[in-house]
């Protein structure tokens, strides 16, 4: 069979290895210390069931900071919905 390995296990690919590490950093990313209480926040990346507020979308970017848009569906929808009211625009030179 394609992409399987004599002891029945999948061979691993490039594309598999990049979406380990995406998923990997994603995680690593859903809890992170809050610096100035002390507390860890934990920070959902998976995409919302509805259509965030234009309040909910800015709360989401900024929490959101460090996120790469192309790998959190949560910041990707936050910013769809800013740029959607007008008060964002994707900068077309670096790829958005």
């Amino acid at each position: 069979m394609w992409g399987r390995t004599k002891a029945g296990k999948r061979a691993l690919t490039v594309d598999a290895i990049q979406a380990r590490i995406a998923r990997e950093a994603g995680q690593a990313a859903i809890a992170q210390d809050d610096e100035q209480t002390g507390r860890t926040a934990l920070i959902v990346h998976s995409a919302p069931a509805k259509r965030f507020s234009i309040d909910q979308a800015r709360q989401i970017i900024q929490a959101h900071r460090g996120c790469d848009r192309t790998i959190c569906p949560r910041k990707m929808a936050a910013i769809n919905v800013l740029v959607g009211a007008g008060l964002m625009r994707l900068d077309r030179r670096v790829g958005y």
